[in-house]
This record gives structure tokens, C-alpha cells and sequence, in this order.
């Protein structure tokens, strides 16, 4: 056995005690960025369900993804979305019991849903934050219109009641590239940022004990 081989499931637990340790600060809401070809990937699928699981382990309550489709044309990316989903939803199946999921399509529309009870998964595949917003706010301009809304009333707090994420993410996790995507675009923005250059289907259970662990070390400052 060589020094690597001893020492990585060594710093595996190092680094799960020290979480444990002050599960307080463990982040409670993760976001995860992944492109399309991640979720192709049986590798990448399998390394996405490994995920959930280890984050529920730790505490973490919510976890958002985003699939960012790179195709932009309608009537395929609306079929990519499909495929996704249906291999979403055979993954989720296998998770333990009381986890909830939502899957939005890329109008928006939730496509799949299953209530959970501890752990909760929302996916978006390929409805971006730009939309989100735009969406939320024909919704408010609808109800002015409609007369049910007085103008003076429409501030942060009924934008955020429009949106279809209503947490904002602990942390954003960013596989494989050093680039954020159109992704909660407006509950982010106090989020901490991790990006590794690690790709997501090479994603091991200690990258994501660091991610956690870096988390519990930063001095969040909300903008401050």
C-alpha cells in the first residue's frame, strides 16, 4: 500500500469528525451546477444520487440543481429535459425514505414532485434565474392588473413569494469550470461561491466532506 492509499480514507475522517463536530454550521441548503452531459453519464447520475445521500448524512436539508442545457432549440431541449427527467425520477426512487423532490421542465412548469418529510431535492432543468424573475414578475404585473395587488404593495418580499425556490442556497457548487451559470440569480446573492476543477462524474465522498468543511470555516459577511 502506498502513502496515498493510507492516507486518503485517513483525511476522509479527519475531515467527517470535524464536521460533525459543529453540525450547526453545516451548510443547510446546497446548491449544485451541472451541465447535461453530467446527468448522461450513468457515472455522473450515480455520482449525483452518492451526493444527495452524503449530504443528508450531514444535515443538509435542501439541496437545489440546476441542468444547464446547452441546446437552444426549443423543441430539443424540451426533449433533453424529458430524458432527464425520467432518469431523475428512476434515481430518486432509490433514495432513502422521506426524501421529497421537484422537478421544473425548461418553461418552468413542475414536471414531477414527491413530498418528503427531512431532506428535500429541487432540480431545475434548464430554467435559468432570468426566467425566474421575469416569471415571477408578469405573475405580480397579472394580479396589478387584476386588481388584487396595489402597486404600492409589490416590494422584495412578494418578488421572493413569486419565485419557485423560496431559500436562499448556503453555498453554490460549481464542477469542473470557474464560471457561474443563470442559476438563482436572486437568492444567491449572499451565497458562498466553491468552484473546483474537479468534473462532476470524477467527484469523490472527500471532495464533498471539503466542500462542507470549507463552509464551516468561512466568515459569511451577507454582503456586510
Amino acid at each position: 500500500m502506498d502513502l496515498f492509499s493510507f492516507a486518503y480514507p485517513l483525511y476522509e475522517r479527519l475531515l467527517a469528525w470535524q464536521i460533525t463536530r459543529t453540525p450547526s454550521s453545516t451548510p443547510r441548503h446546497v446548491a449544485i451546477i451541472l451541465k447535461e452531459t453530467d446527468l448522461f453519464d450513468p457515472k455522473g447520475l450515480e455520482k449525483l444520487l452518492s451526493a444527495l445521500s452524503i449530504f443528508r448524512k450531514f444535515r443538509v436539508e435542501l439541496v437545489s440543481i440546476y441542468v444547464d442545457i446547452l441546446k437552444t432549440e426549443s423543441a430539443l431541449k424540451t426533449e433533453i429535459a424529458s430524458t432527464l427527467k425520467a432518469r431523475l425520477e428512476e434515481g430518486f426512487s432509490d433514495l432513502p425514505e422521506g426524501t421529497g423532490y421537484r422537478i421544473h421542465g425548461v418553461d418552468g412548469e413542475v414536471n414531477s414532485t414527491a413530498p418528503g418529510r427531512d431532506f428535500f431535492v429541487y432540480v431545475s432543468l434548464g430554467f435559468g434565474g432570468r426566467n425566474e424573475i421575469t416569471r415571477a414578475l408578469l405573475s405580480i404585473l397579472g394580479e396589478v392588473k387584476a386588481g388584487t395587488v396595489r402597486p404600492e404593495e409589490v416590494d422584495e418580499k412578494m418578488l421572493e413569494s413569486h419565485l419557485l425556490v423560496k431559500h436562499e442556497p448556503d453555498i453554490m457548487i460549481r464542477s469542473g469550470g470557474q464560471k457561474l451559470s443563470d442559476f438563482l440569480v436572486w437568492q444567491s446573492v449572499y451565497s458562498e461561491l466553491y468552484f473546483t476543477d474537479v468534473n462532476w462524474k470524477d467527484v469523490r465522498r472527500l471532495d464533498l466532506l471539503r466542500v462542507m468543511r470549507d463552509f464551516q470555516k468561512r466568515q459569511r459577511r451577507y454582503g456586510r
